[in-house]
Parts: C-alpha cells; structure tokens; sequence
C-alpha cells in the first residue's frame, strides 16, 4: 500500500499524472465501444470475443497504422461514436508522445519553459539556493521551479538537477535574453540568489520593467550590509522583499547570546573578539553598536587583512561608541595569534566573548575547540553554515555555542509568501 501511495505521489510531483489520465480515459472510452457489441469491419466476431481480446485491440489503436482493425460497424450507436473517438484521440496522443520526445532531444530547455507556468524562477545555485529549495518543497512540494545558474561547473547544479519538477537553465540571470526566455508573464514568483549583489539587483530591475506585477513576488538577497541599509533608506526597488543572510543570523546572536551575557557581566570590564572580520563579523559588529552600546568596552578584531577591513567598515558603516578598538592582523590559526589577543584582553579578571565566525566553518570549529580548553569562564561562539550531530555533539560537551546561519535563515525565509 505505502509502495503505491510513493508511486502515486512521484507520479504527481512529476507532472506526468494528467497525461496518464488522459490515456487511460482514451482507452476507456474504446474498451467500453467494443464492449457495447460495436464490431470492425476487418476483424470478425470481435463482438463474440472476451474481455483479453477487446483490450489486444484497444491498445492497438495507439500504434501507428493501427492493427488493420477496418472501422466501427454495427453495436449501438453511442458505442461506435465512443468508438470513432478512440480511433482519432488514441493516435493523437502517440503522435504527441513522439514529438515531445524529438523535441525534448533537440532543445530540452527550452522546450520545457515553454509549457511552464505557475513556477518559481531562482537566480544562482549555491548553498543559499538549497536552504531555499528545501523550505519551498516543505510548504509547496509540487510548484515547478526553475534555477538559472551562470556556471555550467557548479558542483550544486546535478545535485539541484535531480530532485523533480526543476529545471536547471545555464546562463545570466541579468541577462535580457535568459529573462525573456523564463516566462515571466506566467511565472508566480522570483528569487534572486547569485554571490553577486548588483546581479541580483540588476535582474530585479529588469524583472520590475518586464513584468511590475511580479516586483511584490520577487525576493533579493543583498550580502553588502551597507548596500541593503542604503537601498532601505531610499525609492529603489521599494515593493521587493530584500535580506541579508548575515543580519538574521548576527541579530539572534547579539539579542539570544550576547546582551544576556553582558547582562550578566555589568560589573566586569566585558571584552569582544570578533575572530574574521569579513561580511558576518562586520554585521556583528554592526548589530552590536545599535543594540549592545555601554554594555562592552573592548572590541579586538582579528583576521588576516583586518587593517583593510577596518577601514572599510569604518567608510561604509562607521565605528559609533566610546569603546576600545583594537585590530590584530593574523592568521586565526596561529598561537601567536591568540598570546596578541591576551594581551590586549588584559585583566585576568575579564570573561570575554570569543565570536569566531571567518568564512571556513572548519577553522571556526577548531578555534573554538581550543578556547574553550584555554578560556574556561568565557562566552564562544562559532559560526558555521550547517550544524550537523557532530557539531552539536562537540559544542556541548567542550561548552561552546554554534551559530547556525542555515537553520535561522530556514526560519526566516517564508517562500509561502511569494508564491
């Protein structure tokens, strides 16, 4: 039973089903003209035969030139017109199958976007595009979906390739070309999702001209913190939705991690160590300066271009608040490193917050390992992009917490709510 519910629902998720229906309602239609007594006019004592044979015939009206059956004669006179369907709609269906088929080899893609509508369009096929795809087949497992994805050797595009009802299209998502060969005027919604933030917003744009009804169905994720405050500032592209992945995952750790902790801490000169200083530690920072102000004095980056990093923050965003800034430029998985960053922590009496979040999930795992063997009082923090069992596991038992930037952007992606 469950075997048939599985093949029932493939079946459907596939979008084979109403062509199924459609054949076994031809065939019906013939089995039950022969069975009315409806005989042919080269096959006699069809209407004598049993039940094996009228099915034999009936199937042989889907083969091209048939079997030399003759054509409908005595019988009823409903069941030679049921009969008379049949012999035009059987054939129709095979002749269908085969061009579709000729079509599918010759061009498949574009093929297939020409019969689609209804569907989602999705820019890039990286990691973000996976969370996105996992929490749109939970809410909607049959929406058809297309992802276009500029790179032909993405390892992320067999993997995408593979699950059903999607389309893989290879080219620029900002493109005029691929945009006008995507069908928008039939597609329900957009999700913008390139490593590249003037590419999604480029194709946003384009996506608003081309169709202005789509612009409230049409996500973007924007990675530039100071780009996404500026264009939620100003008249640009006001009605689409835009993220960054980033913020969600520094907003739940300064309000669920951090401020609990320094309100734990007033009466201890509280110490911040953001370990990587890129796009995430730059938003920590960021989100620590708006709602965390008073509650640290110290603030020590570090990261292997920290000087430059600094000062980009420093443009772009700005340093805000009284508290002690210091920049270590270093490789996180140096010894040296972390003797420097003592130092500059100071008393003993300190309990620092280590916020270890550079761009490799591995090293932020194994830096954490360390501190915390090092800094038994201290508040860590790693960030990684997945937490598996394994991480969990480790994280409880040497008594550091992960960030997961994947599961709380699972939570706050509502694709629900575009298509």
């Amino acid at each position: 039973m469950r075997a048939g519910q599985s093949a029932f629902v493939s079946l459907r998720r596939s979008g084979l089903w109403w062509r199924v229906l459609v054949l076994l309602a031809v065939f019906g239609v013939g089995l039950v003209g022969l069975l009315s007594g409806v005989g042919l006019s080269d096959r006699e004592g069809v209407p004598d035969t049993g039940l094996p044979a009228k099915i034999y015939y009936t199937l042989g009206l889907f083969v091209f030139g048939g079997l030399d059956l003759g054509v409908p004669r005595g019988g009823p006179m409903w069941g030679r017109v049921m009969l008379w369907f049949a012999y035009f709609a059987a054939p129709a269906i095979t002749t269908s199958a085969l061009f579709e088929g000729v079509m599918l080899v010759l061009r498949p893609a574009a093929w297939r976007l020409r019969r689609m509508r209804g569907h989602v369009v999705i820019g890039g096929c990286g990691r973000l595009t996976l969370l996105y795809l996992q929490r749109l087949r939970a809410s909607n497992p049959t929406v058809p979906v297309v992802v276009v994805e500029r790179r032909a050797e993405n390892p992320q595009v067999q993997a995408v390739s593979e699950r059903a009802r999607i389309q893989v299209l290879y080219g620029d998502i900002s493109s005029e070309a691929v945009l006008a060969s995507l069908r928008l005027e039939r597609a329900k919604s957009v999700v913008l999702l390139t490593g590249e933030d003037y590419a999604n917003l480029d194709a946003a744009s384009r996506i608003c001209r081309i169709r202005p009804e789509l612009a409230t169905h049409t996500l973007v994720h924007v990675s530039d913190i100071r780009l996404l405050r500026v264009l939620e500032q100003t008249d640009i592209l006001t009605e689409v939705s835009k993220f960054n992945s980033y913020r969600s995952a520094a907003r739940h750790l300064v309000d669920a991690t951090l401020l609990p902790h320094f309100n734990l801490t007033e009466n201890i000169p509280d110490v911040v160590v953001l370990a990587g200083f890129g796009r995430f530690g730059q938003t920590v920072l960021d989100e620590l300066q708006q709602r965390a102000v008073g509650h640290f004095q110290t603030v020590v980056l570090i990261d292997l271009l920290a000087e430059h990093l600094s000062l980009v923050f420093e443009e772009q965003v700005g340093f805000v608040g009284d508290y002690r800034r210091e920049v270590v430029e270093a490789d996180l998985q140096h010894p040296g490193t972390w003797q420097r960053a003592q130092e500059l922590i100071g008393a003993s009496d300190t309990q620092p917050v280590f916020v270890l979040g550079c761009g490799i999930d591995g090293v932020n795992i194994r830096t954490a390992l360390w501190l915390s063997g090092k800094y038994t009082d201290a508040k860590i923090v790693a960030r990684c992009f997945d937490q598996s069992s394994f991480t969990e596991q480790i994280s409880k038992e040497c008594g550091f917490e992960i960030v997961s930037t994947a599961e709380l952007l699972l939570a706050s992606m509502k694709p629900e709510e575009l298509v």
